[in-house]
C-alpha cells in the first residue's frame, strides 16, 4: 500500500474544511471560534470602566451584548439590559459565536441549551461604572422526546399505502426549561470584548 507524504496528508486536511470557510467573513468567523475552543484566562466581572461619560459606556455595552443576544429591553433608568432567550448553537455552526468553547458546543448539539443574559451598568464607589454580564444557561425539558410516537410497537401494522396526511406543526410545547447555573465561559468572552471596545 502506498503511503501519503505529509505534503499530501495537508492538502487533503485543507480540502476537507475549505466547505467550511466558503468565504472570507466565515473563515475569519471561524478561525475565531477554533481559536476559542481553549478557554482564555479570565477577567474580572464587574469590569470597572474609569470612563465617567454614562452614555459612552452604555452604547458600548449594548453594542457587545447584541453581538450575541436580541435585546429584549433596556433601562438607562434602572441601568439595565435583559435578552432574549438564544438557542445555543453547535458544532456544525462555527460562526455563531454564543457558545464558548469546545465542550459548551458539544453540550449545545447533543441537547437543547438556551442563554440568557441580564446586564447592568452602575456606578462605582471611587468613580467611573461597573459594569456586571451574568449570562444562565437552561436545558430543555420535554416530556417525551419530539415526534417520538410514545408506546407505539416496533413494527407498525400500517397498510402499505397509507393516504393520510399529516398536519406538520404546531410542535409540541416544552414542559419547561432546567436551570443549570451560569455560563461564565460566555460572561468572560463578553467582557472581554466590552473591555476592547472601550480600550481599556
Amino acid at each position: 500500500m502506498r503511503r501519503i507524504s505529509r505534503r499530501m496528508a495537508i492538502r487533503i486536511g485543507a480540502l476537507g474544511l475549505w466547505p467550511l470557510t466558503g468565504c472570507a467573513g466565515m473563515s475569519q468567523n471561524l478561525s475565531q471560534s477554533l481559536s476559542e475552543l481553549v478557554t482564555p484566562a479570565p477577567v474580572e466581572n464587574p469590569l470597572l470602566v474609569p470612563s465617567g461619560d454614562f452614555e459612552t459606556v452604555w452604547n458600548a455595552t449594548v453594542k457587545v451584548v447584541d453581538e450575541y443576544f436580541d435585546i429584549a429591553f433596556e433601562n438607562r433608568l434602572s441601568r439595565k439590559i435583559v435578552t432574549q432567550p438564544a438557542i445555543g448553537p453547535t458544532l456544525l455552526e462555527p460562526w455563531d459565536g454564543s457558545s464558548s468553547g469546545f465542550g459548551e458546543r458539544l453540550e449545545s448539539t447533543l441537547q437543547t441549551i438556551r442563554r440568557r443574559g441580564e446586564i447592568s451598568v452602575n456606578a462605582a464607589p471611587g468613580g467611573g461604572f461597573l459594569v456586571q454580564v451574568t449570562v444562565f444557561k437552561e436545558l430543555e425539558d420535554m416530556v417525551k422526546p419530539d415526534r417520538q410516537a410514545a408506546g407505539r410497537a416496533v413494527f407498525n401494522n400500517d397498510p402499505s399505502v397509507n393516504r393520510t396526511r399529516e398536519i406538520v406543526g404546531p410542535f409540541p410545547v416544552p414542559a419547561g426549561w432546567i436551570p443549570r447555573g451560569r455560563d461564565a465561559n460566555l460572561e468572560n468572552k463578553i467582557v472581554r470584548k466590552l473591555r476592547d471596545a472601550l480600550l481599556l
